[in-house]
């Protein structure tokens, strides 16, 4: 017949089973990571609470975001070699640069030198006694050359009949501008006309005169006084 220690150890030894088979089964369930954010186990005891197939696995995509991040640092290091070189060239280039936009801010300065002596210049005189159309047109301020006096007269052919002949008095306009147009004179022809300084200075030139007034010129070697001709330009000028 059992005592009552027996009966109390038997009767305890279900529980015990229980509870020990029950704690044997139980099975770790780690926190969701992710690798690639640079989430780790890192906190005390949880690789070693890791199952082997847990452990296999978080071991796998180590081993994977290890090949990944040297794949990105040798892309990085040929990416920053090529920027390098890049860095390099732009250097090379802005020096080039430089050196352009300071010949070239030289040049600015030049040319707005010579605009303001150029807008300072008289566009009208008032002629004095004793002064001429050669003596004007040898002015430094007027043309520094008297053989271009005929500039002068060819823009006063309303006032000046005979260019030997002006008077003290007279106001006279002095051109500036290279023309684009020009009024036939007298004993005027396309190539004399071409030949005027202040077209082209070349009488070769007149058949560009020729082929920009086709409609009013029937024959090169036949033009008319009066007749209005455009003066085409080979490249843009100042007026």
């Amino acid at each position: 017949m059992l005592n009552k220690q027996t009966l109390s150890a038997f009767i305890a030894l279900p529980v015990l089973f229980i509870f020990l088979f029950s704690d044997g089964c139980s099975k770790y369930v780690p926190r969701p990571i992710d690798i690639t954010k640079g989430e780790y186990y890192e906190e005390e005891g949880e690789y070693q609470k890791l199952s082997g197939k847990d452990r296999e696995e978080y071991c796998v995509k180590l081993s994977e975001e290890l090949m990944r991040l040297q794949d990105r640092v040798q892309t990085a290091k040929k990416q920053f070699a090529e920027d390098k070189e890049n860095i390099k060239s732009l250097k090379k280039e802005l020096r080039e640069d430089r050196s352009k936009y300071s010949r070239l801010n030289v040049q600015f300065e030049e040319y707005s030198k010579q605009l303001q002596k150029l807008v300072s210049l008289p566009k009208k005189w008032k002629l004095e006694y004793g002064e001429c159309l050669w003596t004007l047109a040898s002015y430094e301020e007027i043309y520094g050359d008297p053989l271009k006096w005929t500039r002068i007269w060819r823009r006063n052919f309303d006032l000046i009949e005979d260019p030997d002949w002006v008077l003290a008095g007279w106001t006279l306009d002095i051109p500036r501008e290279w023309p684009r147009k020009h009024l036939v004179a007298n004993d005027e022809w396309l190539s004399k006309i071409a030949g005027y300084w202040e077209v082209y200075d070349d009488y070769r030139k007149w058949p560009m005169i020729y082929e920009a007034n086709r409609d009013k010129i029937e024959k090169p070697d036949l033009i008319f006084p009066e007749q209005e001709f455009v003066i085409p330009r080979e490249k843009p000028v100042m007026e």
